[in-house]
């Protein structure tokens, strides 16, 4: 709130000795401005009038720890014929809950403010301009603000709050909490200036699905089959199962998905292999009865067309025999 300056023009006239030399022709009138704090008194006055007098009859009254610039004693002349009132003045500031006391003179709210140590925030209010002089009994309020951030739904918004705490904050912004969502930084937090506060829906459901239940592979001995022979004797089938999820969605995005509950509706049915035990026979000996073996024998056909050729036979000695045929 500003104050103006109040100016009044007091026409004073003396009727005393001094008024009497001026109705004779004598005597000398001065000029005379007083001010106090935010009005300023204008009169003439007879030079030689004291500050005191001059007070009184501008009827403006010194208070206990007042101070007058010059003293109350000094005589007015041409020079001199400035009056200043400096008021002294017991005040309070409130601010956070807290009431203090300041005793200052002929001081600014400003100057209070300082002598309680208080720095104004750059969003905060008070009801008294800090350029205002402090008068008796004043008290001077201070509402802190600070400007925060809200994200929350997809957009983010800033606010000036008078807020203390974050839970305060989204209490009076209207900003409710689901039993699940996060925020942070956590409610209990004491909100600073430029605080960014980040709100996440979180929402929790239920999906149930139809999946495979992969059939296994069982291996079976036969006796009735040769060693290093095997085939499939029935082949698998793949089963199903119902599998109920607990899916956790944050700000609609799937975040988490834990399966809970499953249950067979199909069973699989496994493939089955057999694979042969049996041995294989020996290979027989040689007609020359020395006992070697045949390793291979390779057919090679004569060039002529005919039909004619020969065999390469390798036996287990190391030896090759070619045979006609």
């Amino acid at each position: 709130m500003k104050k103006k300056i109040c100016q009044k023009i007091l026409y004073l006239l003396f009727l005393s000795g001094a008024a009497a030399a001026i109705l004779s022709g004598c005597g000398k009138m001065v000029e005379v401005s007083i001010q106090d704090l935010y009005t300023q008194t204008l009169f003439s006055a007879p030079e030689g009038t004291t500050v005191r007098e001059a007070l009184e009859e501008a009827e403006i009254v010194i208070g206990e720890g007042d101070q007058v610039t010059p003293s109350l004693d000094t005589k007015l002349n041409e020079d001199d014929n400035q009056i200043a009132v400096t008021r002294h003045a017991n005040a309070k500031i409130a601010v956070d809950d807290t009431v203090m006391d300041v005793e200052l003179t002929g001081g600014k709210v400003k100057d209070a403010l300082t002598m309680a140590d208080i720095t104004l925030g750059e969003h905060d209010c008070i009801d008294h301009e800090p350029e205002a002089y402090v008068t008796d009994g004043m008290t001077v309020s201070i509402i802190r603000r600070l400007e925060v951030s809200v994200t929350a739904d997809g957009s983010t918004k800033k606010f000036l709050t008078e807020a203390d705490t974050v839970k305060e904050l989204l209490s009076q912004e209207g900003i409710t909490l689901g039993k699940r969502d996060k925020i942070k930084p956590k409610l209990s937090k004491n909100l600073k200036e430029g605080m960014k506060i980040t709100v996440k829906r979180v929402d929790v459901r239920k999906d149930v699905k139809t999946e495979t239940v992969a059939f296994q592979t069982q291996i079976k001995k036969s006796k009735d089959m040769f060693v290093g022979t095997s085939k499939v004797t029935r082949q698998g089938v793949d089963g199903e199962k119902k599998v109920t999820y607990r899916v956790t969605y944050v700000d609609g995005k799937e975040e988490e998905r834990k399966a809970v509950k499953e249950k067979v509706t199909k069973k699989p049915v496994d493939k089955i292999i057999t694979q042969g035990t049996k041995q294989k026979p020996s290979a027989g000996k040689s007609k020359g009865g020395t006992g070697k073996k045949i390793v291979s024998k390779k057919k090679v056909y004569d060039c002529d067309g005919s039909g004619h050729g020969y065999y390469i036979i390798k036996y287990s000695d190391g030896s090759i025999k070619h045979k006609n045929f």
